[in-house]
């Protein structure tokens, strides 16, 4: 890392990202905080030493930060087979039979294979048969890019012992069974097959790398850096081991970021123990940059998997009977959140659809107002990540009841496909990912990307997020412009402008890491935070957001990189 303690950057757009969205042409910087913005004369009059380095025009925002996030599930996942795109199941498997063929059960004893789209398989899913016609020497698993399902052979599924006389346990039913019991190989919300998986490792003599280490974790850290990232709330910590990393990282001065972890919530009976771990993280982990305030939890489940929190009855039930699945009632949610104000944690929920949307803003509003009641003080935020379906008569809650939101920019395109719209129908479906509302009203709008694995690592870049929220188009999975006119999701009203996506991957994205005080913004007083640019992403066209480049980072003071020649004085 570069270090220069005294420096005065001039002659560019330094994008302030305060509320009046200011430009200044200069900044001097001096022991990792910016201690003047403005003009030239300003900052040299306070920093007369400072060495002199020519921005030559260019465009300057604070740096980003991405709100929601994955490292280590990404790091773990190195070991497993990226898979070409496929959208035909027969070439997929065809693939994964010719790769068996060629690695043997001595060489791969577990074909893991990342990623099949969600669109690839109606309600009912796919079928373990399926895959054992092209393999079946092996167990293999095939995963759908959400991270919320996969697919397992039959010889995975007798490893791990499922059949249709076992119950499995976690946080929600998710093998998948016909109607004579017999799972079929699919399984929805997969993060609790670990302990299943343990059993199949243990009889085949193979088990995969399960730690995370400095190797695994810093390629996409260092991608994150370079595409402008200073700071990153992660979406499930992943054990006492991933805190351990990050703080040793940081200690080593070789993290260069923040870090905001977060401590699983499983199920409400489980809210002490996760609250007693998150206090031993807390104390044996937090430094200048890693730190621990945060419990995520699960309401519901994917509106592409049918298994969301829906008002309406998902259309694929001929009884108009489910209404998908919801993991804690609001009478729990509310004792959760009265818990986690008393201990001063911030909560952090997994929420997709209008009925698990309306019943996090119902146990806020009535959580906060029983605390005012007994003459307390609120002093939590509630945190609400993806949104995608909200009731008209909710979208406004947000701003009054002090709700942040938090949005996965790069899902506003045609990422998911249409697979929603088996449960959702057309017509609800064309009003999803509209957050436009929330902002207009006053609302706090963060922005992430929830990338979970390596097939989709490089759309954790935040400027292709940006183009894909600001056009609704995705330049890498567009949707069929026969029926979708210039492959443009609906609504096109909820186009997101520019200026909105800086402001929530900046001044607004700080505030759930308790950063806003420190960076987020180029104001005198914050850590000197900030990312170079090779064109003014206020005045290209839009659909070349993509393309931007950072020619600079900088954190607290000093270059990470430089790319540009900046004349130095």
């Amino acid at each position: 890392m570069n270090i220069n303690k005294e420096m005065i950057l001039f002659n560019g757009k330094l994008y302030k990202s305060n509320e009046q969205r200011e430009i200044a042409e200069a900044a001097a910087i001096k022991d990792g905080r910016f201690i003047k913005v403005g003009t030239l004369a300003e900052c040299q009059a306070a920093l007369p030493e400072g060495d002199l380095i020519d921005l030559q025009g260019r465009l300057v925002l604070p740096g980003l930060i991405d709100g929601h996030t994955h490292p280590e599930t990404i790091a773990k996942s190195r070991w497993r087979v990226q898979m070409p795109e496929f959208d035909d199941m027969h070439q997929m498997l065809s693939f994964v039979k010719e790769y068996c063929q060629t690695h043997p059960v001595s060489e791969v004893p577990y074909f893991f294979g990342e990623c099949y789209p969600p669109t690839m398989f109606d309600e009912k899913g796919p079928r373990k048969e399926w895959i054992d016609e092209y393999v079946s020497d092996r167990p293999v698993r095939l995963q759908d890019f959400t991270d919320h399902a996969c697919w397992y052979n039959s010889k995975a599924l007798e490893l791990m012992g499922i059949d249709k006389n076992n119950e499995e346990t976690g946080m929600a039913p998710f093998f998948i069974r016909d109607d004579k019991g017999e799972p079929t190989g699919w399984v929805l919300e997969p993060l609790p097959t670990k302990d299943y998986e343990d059993v199949m490792y243990d009889k085949i003599g193979w088990h995969p790398p399960t730690t995370v280490d400095e190797k695994t974790l810093s390629p996409f850290l260092d991608f994150l850096k370079k595409r402008g990232v200073i700071g990153i709330l992660d979406g499930i910590t992943e054990g006492e081991e991933a805190m351990k990393l990050y703080y040793d990282m940081d200690k080593a001065g070789r993290l260069n970021m923040y870090y905001e972890g977060t401590c699983l919530l499983e199920s409400f009976d489980k809210l002490d123990a996760c609250i007693a771990t998150l206090r031993d993280w807390q104390r044996t982990y937090t430094s200048d940059h890693v730190r621990i305030h945060t419990v995520k939890t699960f309401l519901d489940g994917t509106n592409e998997m049918g298994n969301s929190a829906s008002l309406e009855p998902h259309c694929d039930d001929p009884d108009k009977a489910n209404y998908g699945q919801i993991n804690m009632s609001e009478e729990e949610l509310i004792n959760v959140l009265l818990r986690l104000n008393q201990e001063k944690l911030d909560l952090h929920v997994h929420v997709v659809c209008d009925r698990g949307f309306r019943t996090a803003c119902d146990a806020y509003e009535k959580a906060k107002k029983q605390m005012e009641s007994e003459g307390g003080t609120w002093d939590i935020y509630m945190e609400l990540a993806h949104c995608e379906l909200v009731h008209p008569d909710d979208r406004r809650r947000p701003a009054e009841l002090g709700i942040i939101i938090n949005w996965s920019c790069h899902w506003a395109g045609g990422y998911f496909g249409e697979a929603a719209i088996d449960y959702l129908g057309q017509e609800r479906w064309n009003t999803m990912y509209d957050f436009t509302e929330m902002i207009e009203s006053g609302a706090v709008v963060t922005y992430s990307s929830d990338v979970i694995g390596m097939c989709e690592e490089h759309r954790g870049d935040p400027f292709l997020g940006m183009e894909i929220s600001s056009t609704r188009v995705d330049p890498e999975e567009p949707l069929d412009p026969e029926q979708y006119p210039g492959s443009v999701r609906p609504p096109e009203r909820a186009r997101l402008s520019v200026a909105d996506l800086v402001d929530g991957y900046t001044r607004l994205g700080a505030i759930p890491l308790r950063l806003e005080d420190e960076t987020g913004t180029i104001e005198a007083g914050k850590r000197a935070n900030l990312v170079v640019l090779d064109r003014d992403i206020f005045q290209i066209p839009v659909s070349e957001l993509h393309e931007v480049k950072p020619e600079a980072v900088m954190f607290e003071g000093s270059f990470l990189f430089s790319e540009f020649d900046a004349e130095k004085k």
